[in-house]
């Protein structure tokens, strides 16, 4: 019974208010959150997600409607995904980054699509193209992704270091988002417990 009621909690800790938002919460970083119905949610993550909903949507359509091959997901695969390093290196305005991070989420489905695709053709006879595709679709993935985090973090970064509690062991923003994670949790436990 106990245990049960420890697994609803972990559970539950996960749609906390401000559980999506991986950002100090100070006025710092109040662009990079959306404000919906009391929850503070990262800009990011919210339009990755729709986009990854979006090209879960769109991906049978491409396949059984439009009948694509590998090839055609894998330009697809390129012409999206190229609007997130653009938005990283030439910081343009907070609503064509949320746009680029929408795009980004269709092409990571894009992407699955395209190896899916090849695995397809390779596995119905080799095809040398379809082996190099799946190859340089999964090096784009890889090392895109490990540069732009890296870059995209020390951006966020740079905007703490230039802020005057930098070297306190814990900023405002930082033990307001605790503080409201550890309230939320005492507030879920009492209420399981009251069940």
């Amino acid at each position: 019974m106990i245990q049960e009621k420890k697994e609803q909690v972990k559970r539950k800790w996960a749609l906390y208010p401000y559980r999506l938002a991986h950002h100090p919460l100070c006025e710092k970083f109040s662009e990079h959150v959306y404000h919906i119905k009391g929850y503070k949610v990262c800009k990011g993550c919210f339009n990755l997600y729709v986009g990854l909903i979006v090209g879960v949507i769109l991906a049978p359509i491409a396949i059984f409607v439009l009948k694509i091959d590998f090839w055609i997901a894998f330009i697809a695969t390129n012409v999206l995904y190229i609007f997130t390093p653009l938005s990283v290196l030439i910081s343009p305005p907070r609503i064509l980054k949320d746009f680029c991070r929408l795009l980004l989420g269709i092409a990571m489905i894009s992407m699955i699509l395209t190896i899916i695709l090849a695995i397809v053709d390779l596995v119905s006879g080799f095809n040398i193209w379809a082996l190099i595709v799946i190859l340089i679709t999964m090096l784009i993935y890889i090392v895109s992704r490990a540069y732009f985090m890296k870059l995209r973090s020390r951006r966020n970064e740079k905007v703490c270091r230039e802020c005057e509690q930098f070297y306190l062991p814990r900023c405002e923003g930082m033990m307001q988002k605790e503080e409201v994670e550890k309230e939320r949790m005492n507030n879920q436990e009492e209420t399981i417990s009251k069940q």
